[in-house]
């Protein structure tokens, strides 16, 4: 359910950040209402960490602008980092210093008062099941428990928005659960709003809006649903193929004209236009490789990613033939 107020919280008009010649982030434009969860998806390289770091203030843009909770990225300074949380994807806490020490050292950063320090410390121990670990040294914590530290750190002044950028690495399945039912509290009952870089596709699902990044550019502005919905209206419902010899059988379906065969697993992932004829011509073209299964599946947005990534990267290979 989309977020009562659609005020924005985060606007990017086409900004841009080149290093030389080269071109990091190229005209980005996107929007978030607040309270919303805005997932900046792309493969490493693709330049979703260098948005932020403009949107943060942390890196000048080279052109283009930026509104953050109501205030010019330029220009307003002080007034953003008031405003916004950030966590980065190295969780900025010092392991030398007790769960108990990071949180009164982010308390003293913002200006916190004793009282303001104690509610918010209260707030996340509890919201990051910390209150066993309060003294133990920040080193010792699992992966999961430190990323949850590090999460209460960039909410301890209640900033409206709240960037995390890849704040996922490195933690497992469970800790990557558990840090987004947080997010999802945070944003339906204290109306956060969170822009959040990933490249786990997964965790693409749980996004309202996903603006998807490669070669600097936004390249699919959508929700989940919408990127899947078009996919399927432009290529294809998704098949799988149980066949043998998976990576040899997929060569052979490339050059039968299955250009969107891609592998999944010891399986083939296809989008096929015409589910009976098509389905006929695949496992005429596998004849040799025993097609035991082929089954309809539901897009994820792995295979949505997949598909607009592959399908850029044959583009941008055509051009550079084409211009060599």
């Amino acid at each position: 359910a989309q977020p009562a107020t659609q005020q924005l919280a985060i606007e990017a008009r086409e900004l841009s950040r080149h290093f030389g010649e080269f071109k990091a982030v190229d005209q980005v434009s996107f929007q978030v209402p607040q309270g919303e969860i805005f997932g900046l998806l792309g493969a490493n390289g693709a330049g979703k960490s260098t948005v932020i770091k403009m949107l943060t203030g942390i890196l000048t843009q080279s052109s283009g602008q930026g509104m953050v909770a109501g205030a010019d990225m330029r220009t307003a300074g002080l007034q953003i980092r008031e405003r916004i949380g950030y966590m980065s994807q190295a969780f900025s806490l010092y392991l030398d210093l007790s769960v108990l020490e990071n949180i009164r050292l982010y308390a003293g950063i913002y200006g916190l008062s004793r009282q303001q320090t104690a509610e918010r410390m209260d707030w996340i121990l509890d919201m990051a099941g910390l209150r066993p670990f309060g003294h133990a040294l920040t080193a010792s914590l699992p992966m999961g428990l430190r990323q949850r530290l590090a999460l209460g750190c960039a909410l301890i002044h209640r900033p409206q928005v709240l960037f995390l950028d890849e704040p996922t690495s490195g933690v497992d399945p469970l800790g990557r659960r558990a840090f987004w039912d947080v997010l999802f509290r945070l944003s339906r009952e204290e109306h956060v709003t969170i822009l959040v870089t990933t490249h786990y596709m997964s965790e693409a699902e749980h996004c309202d809006h996903i603006a998807l990044m490669y070669a600097g550019r936004v390249v699919a502005d959508a929700s989940p649903e919408q990127l899947k919905s078009r996919l399927e209206q432009e290529a294809g419902q998704l098949v799988e193929v149980d066949c043998s010899d998976a990576p040899q059988a997929l060569q052979v379906l490339q050059q039968a004209g299955f250009a969107s065969a891609s592998l999944f697993g010891p399986k083939l992932h296809v989008l096929l236009k015409d589910l009976e004829a098509d389905s006929q011509r695949v496992r005429t073209s596998l004849q040799a490789f025993g097609v035991s299964a082929l089954r309809p599946r539901r897009l994820s947005m792995e295979d949505v990613f997949v598909h607009i990534v592959t399908s850029l990267e044959q583009q941008d290979a055509q051009h550079q033939k084409g211009s060599s």
